[in-house]
Order: C-alpha cells, then structure tokens, then sequence
C-alpha cells in the first residue's frame, strides 16, 4: 500500500512540475458545418499574445483565410490556406510585433468530410 502511495504522490508532484510556464490558453471554439463558412472570435478585454495556433477535432478543415484584428487597428493577414486533418493543428503563427493585443480573429474555412457533421477548431494562443 505505501508504494502506490507514493506513486500516485510522485504523479501528482510530476505534473504539478511539468507543466509549462507560458502554456497555451483557449481563445474560443467554433463549430463548422458541411460547407464554407466565415466566423469571429472577439477577445474581451486585454488579450495579449506571442502566437496562436488553430487545431481542429471530428473532422478535417480546409483554411482559406485567417485575419487577425488588434485593438490599435491593425490587422495582419496571415496564410493558413492548409488542409488540417482531425486531431492536428496549425503551425505555431508568430505574431508580428510583441505581446500583441488581439480584439478578433477572422476565420474562413470549409469542413472536407463527405458526410454532413460537423467540426470543430479551437484557436489557442501563447
């Protein structure tokens, strides 16, 4: 009994470590339906990041165009015209300048799947 112990303690104090200093945070979720669509993800107050990634579950998307919107008006445009499968994600996108403040992000895509269902993206940011 007191090995399980202190293995399950030892797995509890691991993770508690290993878990990184600058982790990836949720920006938002959006589901995709069996044609082309065009979403927003808006960024309450002040949202600031190094990169983002765009990962995609259920079924696999094609990125047309990805814009992002910063609260001092600037927009960058940004070329993810990619086919990503389910389970993966995008590149890690640096974003241009530092710790930049994003109001929204554009996206334009397509679910591929030959079924009607749906998928979904999760853009995260760093």
């Amino acid at each position: 009994m007191n090995i399980k112990a202190s293995i399950i303690a030892a797995s509890v104090a691991l993770a508690a470590i290993a878990t990184p200093a600058f982790a990836w945070t949720q920006l938002g979720v959006r589901d995709v339906a069996d044609r082309t669509d065009h979403d927003t993800i808006r960024l309450p107050g002040n949202r600031v990041f190094n990169r983002i990634r765009l990962c995609v579950y259920r079924n696999p998307i094609r990125f047309y165009d990805l814009q992002i919107r910063y609260r001092n008006g600037g927009v960058e445009d940004v070329s993810v015209r990619d086919f990503i499968g389910a389970g993966q994600c995008t590149r890690s996108i640096d974003l241009n300048g530092r710790f930049r403040n994003i109001d929204r992000i554009d996206m334009t895509y397509e679910e591929t799947s030959w079924r009607h269902r749906t998928a979904t993206v999760r853009v995260f940011g760093e």
